[in-house]
């Protein structure tokens, strides 16, 4: 490759980057009862929902900052999970007691509630499709459903993670991440629920909380502790970590893989991913703590 062909992709790196430099707070959505624990950024590109230990999920505008309607109530307690089908009209949500619930992007619970798990459902993951949904439950199983039916295909898989706290599908589905409690990260075979890789356990000191794939799917990059980490996706070894301050609770991949986004105890920090070390290093904001980090689809906000 010619160092002509190579400038443009390092341009696009360090622009990008220089734009996260200028990230200011442009709402702050005030109304739920306890902690916000999952939303999810609708496609039209405005909304957003959350959710929250109150039990509840609520609709915002994200460009005015306001509510839209009111609560959105369902029984099971707690939620700890929320996530957005590939098309953009259904949201699955985990609930404490291990049930998990189907609504529209209205505020409408779609019928039939699906049971299996034993403990909290901590996690979801859509396959790219949007014709399966995988869930994670503290109880350390992940089930694959029909997503039209809930029909279970793959499951209970026993992760022996003790609790499944994050998935992940990898770009053409055939294998799903599962991070568990018991600090570990393995990858699953989406057809057979055997297990492909791992378990991977050069992840620290805490349990793997969020995770995410390269577009290409060769990489996995995962937050646990103080670190985002980034692993060869097929052979389960360490790449090299990004370190922040404070514990990280969540990491997202822009859509070109060029900027990888960490938020935790302190805030956010940033990086731009590779094999190699990281050409920027992460930075920490001063924001208060944080526990999910998702990008709009226009990528002008987090």
């Amino acid at each position: 490759m010619t160092s002509g062909s190579s400038a443009k992709p390092i341009l696009e790196e360090a622009s990008t980057a220089a734009r996260w430099e200028g990230l200011t707070l442009k709402h702050n959505f005030e109304g739920h009862k306890e902690r916000i624990w999952a939303f999810v950024f609708l496609h039209d590109n405005i909304h957003i929902v959350s959710s929250s230990l109150d039990g509840t999920m609520r609709k915002w505008n994200c460009d005015t900052g306001f509510v839209v309607g009111k609560p959105w109530k369902g029984e099971g307690g707690r939620i700890f999970a929320l996530a957005l089908s590939p098309g953009g009209k259904i949201i699955t949500c985990g609930r404490e007691n291990g049930n998990v619930q189907r609504w529209t992007t209205d505020g409408k619970m779609i019928e039939g509630i699906w049971t299996g798990h034993s403990d909290s459902v901590q996690s979801f993951s859509w396959s790219p499709s949007g014709s399966h949904i995988a869930s994670g439950s503290e109880d350390g199983t992940i089930f694959i459903r029909r997503a039209d039916n809930g029909k279970v295909e793959v499951g209970p898989i026993t992760t022996e993670q003790i609790g499944v706290w994050s998935l992940a599908h990898s770009p053409p589905g055939e294998r799903i991440a599962s991070g568990g409690w018991n600090k570990s990260i393995c990858t699953w075979n989406t057809t057979t629920g055997e297990l492909v890789v791992g378990p991977m356990k050069e992840i620290g000191k805490r349990y793997v909380t969020s995770m995410v794939w390269s577009s290409d799917g060769t990489k996995l990059y995962s937050a646990s502790d103080r670190f985002a980490r980034v692993f060869d996706s097929k052979a389960g070894t360490l790449f090299h970590s990004f370190e922040h301050n404070d514990t990280l609770y969540s990491v997202a991949l822009s859509p070109k893989d060029i900027v990888l986004a960490c938020v935790g105890l302190q805030g956010i920090a940033h990086g731009v991913p590779s094999a190699t070390q990281p050409a920027i290093p992460p930075r920490a904001s001063r924001a208060a703590s944080l526990r999910v980090v998702l990008s709009r689809r226009e990528i002008r906000s987090i």
